[in-house]
């Protein structure tokens, strides 16, 4: 995979990756489950959205309205993951959840020249959100990204360095949100990496990303909540505008 198509697979990984979590058939039919105090900080159910307004570093003006979707429920390794779409970015995700973090298995996102998408997968899932949440946390996680172009099967090693640095309260749109801050190396297979940063809020999940690339920020939700089966809302203006 040419460096443009590796980057913007990580951009992409940092742009959402964060969104969803996992829950077993049986649970999402019944809504209503019971989660840890961890878990809290990646909720989310078949059905939720979440808004966003973001842009790229290189455009600052440029503002991009997004909205995320967990569309349905696909299986995997045996494994039940969330699926993600935001179809502004065209970027679809496959995420699951369990009591011990948050794992992707699978990406699709527009190939950066051509007017297609790639779907990417990762082997083994790459645990980017690990619990117990705690300042200091530290782990790694080595993975093989592959997709077809074309007629061409590429594949790539990733190495992902994660680390819970604090928990803090941050101030957005939709108020100040309890979060912990998630710093983030990935290199991509060259040996190059920078620190990415990524925000979760409780009763969100992923709310905010400052990257070299890009800086996206939650501005609007409608989400259910697992344990009680309520969906609860705050509508960004002009919402119809978010795609």
């Amino acid at each position: 995979m040419n460096k443009v198509a590796i980057t913007g697979f990580i951009i992409t990984i940092i742009f959402f990756g964060d969104l969803l979590y996992s829950q077993s058939f049986e649970n999402l039919t019944k809504t209503v489950k019971e989660i840890t105090p961890d878990e809290k900080y990646y909720p989310m159910a078949k059905g939720s959205l979440l808004f966003f307004e973001a842009y790229k570093k290189a455009e600052p003006d440029k503002i991009i309205k997004v909205k995320a979707e967990i569309k349905d429920i696909e299986k995997k390794d045996e494994k039940d993951y969330f699926y993600f779409y935001a179809p502004k970015v065209d970027i679809r995700y496959l995420i699951r959840r369990d009591k011990n973090g948050v794992y992707m298995r699978v990406i699709r996102y527009p190939f950066p020249i051509f007017n297609f998408s790639i779907e990417a997968n990762i082997i083994p899932e790459v645990n980017f959100f690990k619990f117990p949440l705690k300042a200091g946390n530290k782990w790694e996680q080595k993975a093989k990204a592959s997709a077809q172009i074309l007629f061409f099967s590429i594949e790539r090693n990733i190495t992902g360095k994660f680390e819970v640095v604090k928990r803090e309260k941050i101030k957005t749109k939709v108020g100040e949100i309890d979060t912990y801050l998630i710093h983030a190396v990935v290199d991509q297979g060259d040996g190059k990496a920078t620190v990415e940063k990524y925000w979760y809020g409780k009763g969100f999940g992923y709310v905010r990303a400052d990257t070299n690339v890009h800086f996206a920020e939650l501005v609007g939700y409608s989400i259910i909540d697992e344990e009680t089966g309520q969906r609860y809302e705050k509508l960004p203006e002009k919402v119809n505008e978010y795609e």
